[in-house]
Parts: C-alpha cells; structure tokens; sequence
C-alpha cells in the first residue's frame, strides 16, 4: 500500500525532509492545510460531545466540549496535514510513516491533553477527559496513516500543482478509504497464495489482538453485551470478532485475486 510507487515523484530523503522543515518553518504557513483542519475538526467533536453526553453531562457542556476541541483540532490539524504533506515524496514510504506517527500523534495529543484537562477543570468534568483522550489517539493513529497515503496519492494537499478542490478531494475519498481498507487483507492472500501460511496465520492473529486492545480503548469494555448485559459466548470479545472478519476478509480477497488471474 504504502511501498507501491506513488503517483507524485519521489524527490526526499527522510533526512532531505527534516531538513527543509528546519531550514524553512515556513511551510506550515504555506501549506496550513485548510481541507484536513476542517474534516479533523468535524471528525473530532464529535467524540467528545458523545462521550460527555454518555457521561450523563448536559447537552450545554458538551456541546461546549466539542466547541473546545474542534478548535483547537481546526487549529492543529492543519499544521499536522501541512507537515505530513512535507513527508509524501519521501522514499522508502516506511521511514516517513515511522517519522510522522511518532511526531504527529504524540505533539497533538499533548496539546490535546492540555486543552482538554483545562476545560474539565473549570467544569468539572475531570472523569471524561481520560476516555475521550484515549478514544482521541485511537483515532489519531488511523487517520496518519490514512493522511500520508492518500497524499501520495495526490489527494487533500494545499499549495501544489496537483492540488483539488476540497470538494473534489472529498469525492476521491470513499474509493481510497475502501482501498486503505483492503489493503491488509489482499497481502495475507498473496501470503496464501505463496504458500506463506505461518505469516499469514500469525498476520490475522496479530489483527486480533489490535482490535482488541483498539476497541477496548475506545469504548472503555473488554468485550460487549447485548439486551442489557447478556454476552455471546466467545465471540462477545473484540479480539475474536476482529479475527473472524478479517479471515473473511481474506476468503472475499483470494476470490477477487483468482478472478483477476483468471481474467488475465
């Protein structure tokens, strides 16, 4: 997904990358990126509205939560989407996705924190900032990924040639969420299809247990119930649901693989 040639022209070294940041800071004024500061913030607030409105809190403070923090991910998110623009032609793809999840998350959810805990202050509010923060990097983490691939793809960038408009940005994006998506399944196929079974095996484990520990951290539940408590034997747990559809995921993508090979 990430290492496939990208549709812009590689012209970064990681190191080529830092460096032009360093020597001219002043690319995340020119290429502050409206499109990503106004879905961020609109993605965001709502978090934060429904886990103080499921926090029992009046529909005025969290409302006024979800003021606070589309602000200040308005505000934020535009100087991340100008930086993970700055990474997009960096090659090998990996090294820019390594650098922009330690740097991005981790300098936005300090921030976070401290808007976040500032307003719970004053309100009161303190038990919901944790859960909200917490379900916050779950989401942050996603949408980095999300960020640099579709930049290589030339979509929702600011200041360059090949930039769109915000609404023609948009109507890329269900074809690219659906492609970022199969991404995992299609390469434990190919793992399949080469006989890499072990790998394999291991991948949709290992996709398990991501969805366990992401799922648990963004609904605060080890597992669910339905109809007021009463659980499913086994695949009331995250991890094993996670397990499940990602195995047929891959049944739905070796089908797809054999008919192109047929077709060819």
């Amino acid at each position: 997904m990430f290492e496939e040639p990208p549709l812009v022209v590689p012209q970064n070294t990681i190191r080529e990358a830092w460096m032009n940041i360093l020597h001219d800071p002043g690319v995340f004024i020119r290429y502050w990126n409206y499109k990503g500061a106004i879905l961020s913030g609109g993605i965001r607030a709502p978090i934060f509205l429904a886990t103080y409105l499921l926090g029992k809190e009046s529909l005025k403070l969290a409302l006024a939560a979800a003021l606070a923090q589309f602000i200040f991910r308005f505000l934020f998110a535009g100087v991340g989407g100008a930086l993970i623009q700055s990474f997009r032609r960096v090659e090998p793809a990996w090294k820019a996705l390594l650098s922009i999840l330690l740097v991005v998350p981790v300098i936005s959810h300090i921030f976070e924190y401290f808007v976040q805990t500032g307003f719970a202050y004053y309100t009161g509010t303190n038990s919901h900032t944790d859960q909200a923060i917490v379900r916050s990097i779950c989401l942050s983490l996603f949408s980095a990924l999300f960020s640099l691939y579709i930049m290589r793809r030339n979509v929702m960038i600011v200041g360059e040639a090949e930039s769109k408009s915000l609404l023609g940005d948009i109507i890329s994006l269900p074809v690219l969420v659906f492609d970022f998506l199969a991404f995992i399944p299609l390469e434990i196929a190919r793992m399949l299809r080469r006989s890499e079974v072990i790998p394999a095996v291991f991948s949709v484990l290992g996709f398990g247990i991501f969805s366990q520990l992401v799922c648990w951290a963004f609904t605060n539940k080890f597992f669910w119930t339905h109809n007021s408590g009463q659980e499913i034997p086994y695949i009331k747990f995250w991890g094993i649901d996670g397990i499940i559809l990602m195995t047929l995921a891959v049944i739905i993508s070796l089908v797809v693989l054999n008919r192109k090979r047929k077709g060819k």
